[in-house]
């Protein structure tokens, strides 16, 4: 399918698209670039702020933000349907699978998911034939639900997994009853909580990186200037959220309807688990390939974190 069509065949898969247009710096005309993101949470929170904050703008980027499928994200990298992609389980096993796309910063190293039950369900043993409502099966949220559940000793293998969709649609999913049990992060987990339903653990010792930014190894060669930028607007957004709670905390309001208590909630369980550096360690990506049991590949065709490190090595000097 050529380019074009399959970007809006993967808009209409997603239910619609972000757009946010940022005008021309007087110099030159900006460079666009597409986000592909897996969820319509508060983990978005660092793209949301580099674009409010004027951060994009400021580095000459005209940015669009498109809701997609998890398992469309490595494909649509490599067709150049979109620039980056954030959904990490999905893209990482993609790129274990061969596809040419490396990871080039980290949001999160561990996504702060929260084991939830129904109401009526108070022993974790009662899950044993229930309904499990994941994004996609062996995706994140998934892997995180079978480990919080061996943790507490109940045998994942017992319950029956469902595709629902993005966080707001499991946690929609779990009012309507149609799943009896789910992993999420904030803020659907305390919204949860406050309608009485069980939470049984979380989040996770282990678990898997919440989020991060891949991106096509050509796109990485041909362009080190547009991924450098992308990478200082992101890095100038996770020091902005670090160090201002209350800031933070009302734009996350704005572009997800969410009470202050929720929002707050959020914050101090998943905005304070980013990365400052947005650095992850060999031995660390070494422990997720053994976790999701891919093929090994070598370090350098996985991940890509030099021109991060040159962003950081500008921050440290001032710049």
């Amino acid at each position: 399918m050529a380019g074009n069509s399959w970007w809006i065949l993967a808009v209409a898969l997603a239910g619609g698209s972000i757009s946010a247009a940022l005008p021309a710096r007087a110099a030159e005309a900006p460079q666009k670039i597409r986000f592909a993101y897996a969820s319509r949470s508060n983990i978005v929170a660092p793209k949301h702020i580099a674009q409010s904050r004027g951060y994009f703008k400021a580095e000459g980027l005209e940015v669009e933000m498109i809701q997609m499928n998890p398992r469309l994200s490595a494909t649509a990298i490599i067709n150049g349907d979109v620039t980056y992609a954030d959904a990490f389980t999905s893209t990482f096993r993609g790129m274990m699978q061969g596809f040419p796309i490396k990871l080039v910063m980290v949001h999160q190293k561990k996504g702060p998911y929260f084991l939830i039950a129904r109401p009526e369900i108070k022993d974790i043993q009662q899950l044993k034939g229930k309904r499990l409502g994941v994004a996609t099966l062996r995706g994140s949220d998934h892997l995180i639900a079978d480990e919080l559940m061996l943790a507490k000793g109940f045998n994942p293998a017992a319950v029956q997994p469902i595709v629902i969709g993005d966080a707001s649609m499991r946690y929609q999913a779990m009012i309507g009853g149609i799943i009896d049990v789910v992993a999420v992060a904030t803020p659907q987990d305390l919204m949860l909580r406050q309608k009485g339903f069980t939470v049984f653990a979380g989040p996770p010792e282990v678990g898997v990186p919440g989020s991060g930014v891949f991106t096509a190894e050509k796109f990485l060669r041909e362009n080190p200037a547009a991924v450098v930028k992308t990478l200082r607007a992101l890095l100038r957004a996770h020091q902005y959220i670090l160090d201002n709670r209350g800031e933070t905390i009302q734009a996350m309001m704005k572009w997800l309807p969410q009470s202050l208590e929720v929002a707050s909630h959020s914050y101090d369980i998943e905005m304070r688990a980013l990365t400052r550096d947005g650095l992850m360690t060999d031995g660390e990506i070494d422990t997720l390939i053994a976790k999701l049991g891919e093929k090994k590949r070598p370090m350098d065709e996985v991940r890509d974190f030099s021109l991060l490190r040159q962003v950081l090595k500008e921050f440290d000097g001032g710049k």
